[in-house]
């Protein structure tokens, strides 16, 4: 029977002529050897770990960011409106020729907040609607309805009636005269859904139609009406005014001509400054739970990484356990004396 020598070279392993092998990683090994490799992964899964806390994290900043931007601008609408119940206030005690310069101060004080509400943005996104809300995490939908178009409005008489968007965009609003007014706003609703949009029946009759406020802006004074000569003028198309739904704030007047009137104003002016103090605690109780979930991802980032990396060294050791039982094996088997093989096939 022929033997044949077998000389295993493993990339850490020497087998020598001596009874009991050695394992001798040489230098190169060393530096080659699969326990490399392993850290190189945990370091990797761990960064992975820091990657996705630090979008979390970033993600809590800029939310944070924008709750103060809504805080701050709140904070000088608040000072504003105080200012013009102020003014009203003495007007109605001593009489609107008592306080001088009171028609200034209260136009200037309403344009102050409006120019607040419009520019009181976080990444183009506003955080404020006009009602005082604070918009954050919702969309910058802006709500109107086009004067004349009311379902109660010549409800008897059949017309069709189109409306021609900007970018080529046009929706039919069929009047049959006899259909309910609210099944004709859920087909418009639905026509509507294509460019972006919605619409919805209002309690006096009116449509409201819902649009993104880069959309709104872009349709003022390019939406063409074509009617049939009942509700709208029949033949060219017309120019429509969109009249944004609720103005809000916008709709603040002042009628000094009467106490009746600036005491009315006064009540507009407390509901505001009442909204006001509302988004101000709510801003308030957002940050503070922002707070708490940015404390927590950092936390949790810190435990994660730790117990990851333990995880993938238990790992390691298990497998590198295994890989050396079966070196020792291995060199069991090619450490076989010759005469012990020998008497073994007698």
């Amino acid at each position: 029977m022929v033997m044949s020598t077998v000389e295993v070279r493993p990339h850490s392993i020497r087998l020598g002529g001596q009874e009991q092998a050695s394992i001798m990683p040489t230098r190169s090994a060393d530096s080659s050897t699969a326990i490399k490799p392993r850290p190189a992964q945990v370091q990797a899964d761990t960064a992975s770990a820091y990657s996705v806390s630090g979008i979390q994290l970033t993600q809590g900043q800029q939310q944070a960011t924008a709750v103060q931007i809504a805080s701050k601008s709140l904070q000088v609408i608040g000072k504003e409106l105080t200012q013009i119940k102020r003014g009203l206030t003495q007007a109605v005690n001593q009489g609107v020729q008592n306080v001088p310069g009171l028609q200034d101060t209260l136009v200037r004080s309403k344009a102050t907040i409006q120019n607040v509400v419009e520019h009181a943005r976080f990444d183009g996104q506003k955080v404020l609607d006009n009602e005082l809300h604070l918009k954050l995490d919702k969309a910058d939908i802006r709500r109107f309805s086009i004067p004349g178009l009311n379902v109660h409005r010549l409800s008897d008489k059949a017309e069709q009636i189109r409306l021609d968007f900007p970018q080529g965009q046009a929706v039919m609003i069929q009047f049959d005269g006899q259909a309910d007014g609210a099944r004709t706003v859920k087909m418009l609703d639905r026509s509507l859904i294509a460019l972006g949009m919605r619409a919805s029946l209002a309690d006096d009759g009116s449509i409201l139609f819902e649009a993104r406020d880069n959309a709104y802006q872009q349709m003022q004074q390019k939406v063409m009406v074509t009617g049939e000569g009942h509700r709208f003028p029949a033949g060219q198309p017309n120019v429509l005014n969109l009249k944004s739904e609720p103005d809000g704030i916008a709709e603040l007047g002042f009628d000094l001509a009467s106490r009746d009137g600036m005491k009315q104003t006064i009540a507009k002016v407390n509901q505001h400054l009442r909204q006001v103090q509302t988004s101000l605690q709510e801003a308030k109780a957002f940050h503070g739970e922002l707070n708490t979930q940015m404390r927590s991802i950092q936390n949790k980032t810190a435990q994660l990484s730790v117990d990851d990396v333990n995880a993938k060294l238990d790992g390691f050791v298990q497998k590198s356990g295994e890989f050396t039982s079966t070196f020792q094996a291995l060199n069991a088997q090619a450490n076989v004396r010759r005469h012990t093989v020998v008497a073994l096939l007698k």
